[in-house]
């Protein structure tokens, strides 16, 4: 499920976003210097390189993606080919927007917290391989905690996935790494997912390529539907199944409806009508989340904080059944934990 659900006022477990990050070679000779302007990926450096990088002037980019089902149309990389697309771009655009600045992308981490088929509490799903949320946080709060002890000061965390629980674990990973080690640590997807003037400019695009009764048929389209199939077609059309375009309509309201119907025997796997995508719709919507999350990170690099602004979920939180989904998710983990620590307690040496 990606994030484009973020523009609807109901909890969604996954929202939109291939292009590798692995595309983004360096030149192995120009990675050996130390000036800005560039756009580096971690893994082909040597350490040498690492440590010649400006510490005032060099931002790394986190990305998280998740393998989630997304209906019998889409890959279930569906988050992780959308954010990686987003994070190249985004990059790009910070090189333009800071000269002097070194961007480096970290190698994505492609497992998330909970999916769209634990709406319907099931915990396991052939197309759903995730994490724990506490394993989720402990591995942002490593991966970030690292940077910054080796002396970097900013972080941005770009996430592919929307599930509460995932971005609960994000925003508390970001904020003990900011608090602690007094550097700017941010979740920018939350920060997107909650932002009403860039959730205006998502409705906006909407509605310049749909009617307002092709809205209204849509209903909430927060997983696998109108705009993720879109998403995926703009960037990988050849991994989306011809069949999107005779997918019957799963149109839901609000998030009890979305229980209902995520608790159906043979329930596909999607909200919303995918038949109705397109790669012009998903092209915009790609601009506006690279436009947004580029926007973001340069108003905190520039000065601004951005910790008090809302993130993602707190939008949702006070929906009635916002409790009753988080335990959906929570259970099942709780549930794993004992089993875990019962086994290393038998196998202690």
């Amino acid at each position: 499920m990606k994030r484009h659900f973020a523009v609807l006022t109901c909890v969604g477990f996954c929202l939109c976003s291939v292009m590798a990050l692995a595309c983004a070679q360096q030149d192995p000779a120009g990675s050996r210097a130390a000036p800005g302007d560039r756009v580096l990926t971690i893994a082909d450096l040597t350490w040498p390189d690492i440590d010649a990088l400006d510490r005032e002037k060099t931002l790394f980019i986190v990305v998280v993606g998740m393998l989630e089902e997304h209906g019998p149309h889409l890959p279930i990389s569906a988050d992780t080919i959308g954010v990686e697309y987003e994070a190249r771009r985004v990059a790009e655009a910070l090189r333009k927007a800071l000269p002097g600045w070194n961007t480096v992308l970290m190698p994505t981490v492609n497992y998330g917290s909970a999916g769209a088929n634990q709406v319907g509490k099931l915990a396991i799903h052939p197309g759903t391989y995730g994490v724990r949320q506490s394993t989720l946080r402990s591995l942002v709060a490593d991966i970030g905690g690292q940077i910054v002890q080796n002396r970097f000061k900013w972080v941005f965390v770009l996430n592919g996935h929307g599930a509460p629980t995932h971005h609960i674990a994000v925003n508390e990973a970001c904020d003990f790494v900011s608090d602690v080690f007094n550097v700017t640590v941010l979740n920018v997807s939350g920060l997107f997912n909650a932002d009403p003037a860039i959730q205006a400019k998502g409705q906006a695009i909407a509605a310049k390529h749909f009617s307002s009764t092709d809205l209204s048929s849509f209903g909430s389209d927060v997983h696998a539907g109108v705009s993720e199939t879109s998403g995926v077609l703009a960037i990988r059309p050849d991994l989306v199944r011809s069949s999107y375009r005779s997918l019957l309509s799963y149109r839901v309201e609000n998030q009890a409806e979305m229980i209902e119907v995520a608790s159906r025997p043979g329930w596909p796997g999607y909200f919303s009508s995918p038949a109705r995508a397109s790669a012009a719709y998903g092209r915009e919507i790609e601009a506006w989340w690279v436009d947004g999350m580029s926007g973001l990170i340069l108003r905190a690099v520039r000065g601004e904080n951005l910790r008090s602004r809302p993130r993602w979920p707190e939008p949702v939180q006070n929906v009635p059944t916002y409790d009753q989904v988080v335990e959906y998710v929570l259970e099942p983990e709780r549930e794993f934990d004992l089993k875990l620590e019962r086994w290393l307690g038998q196998h202690k040496r």
